[in-house]
């Protein structure tokens, strides 16, 4: 027994040594895989970041075509509407003096009615006129 204990104390450096360097080697490999997972998580972080700005880019792209979609609609719209205003004004300046008044009121006539032409009474007209 005083042979090991001998040893021991004879190599009490290099044992104590080897201990310390074991317990550096432990620490560096539990520090390491703690680094490893911060920075998986970072990455996921920055992919999950990624997705999201991809995902507001595609609804902002497809904002843009809507209204791009709606500024074409309300385009051909108002072409529709000046070209029917203007074929409407050929039409009444085509009539003679007076002709689009009488013409208006023949088609808004209801049958059985004088549509304002002389009859007493008449709503929006002046009897005494």
């Amino acid at each position: 027994m005083t042979l090991i204990i001998g040893f021991i104390v004879s190599h009490l450096g290099a044992i104590l040594g080897g201990i310390v360097a074991a317990g550096g080697v432990l620490f560096g490999f539990v520090t390491k895989k703690n680094a490893d997972t911060k920075v998986a998580q970072a990455g996921q972080q920055v992919a999950q970041a990624q997705a999201t700005t991809a995902q507001a880019q595609e609804q902002v792209a497809q904002t843009n075509n809507a209204e791009a979609q709606a500024n074409a609609a309300a385009a051909q719209a108002g072409a529709q509407a000046t070209k029917e205003r203007s074929d409407a004004e050929s039409t009444v300046d085509a009539l003679p003096a007076g002709g689009a008044a009488q013409q208006l009121l023949d088609e808004w006539a209801r049958p059985g009615e004088d549509a304002g032409r002389g009859g007493a009474g008449s709503a929006g007209q002046d009897p005494n006129r």
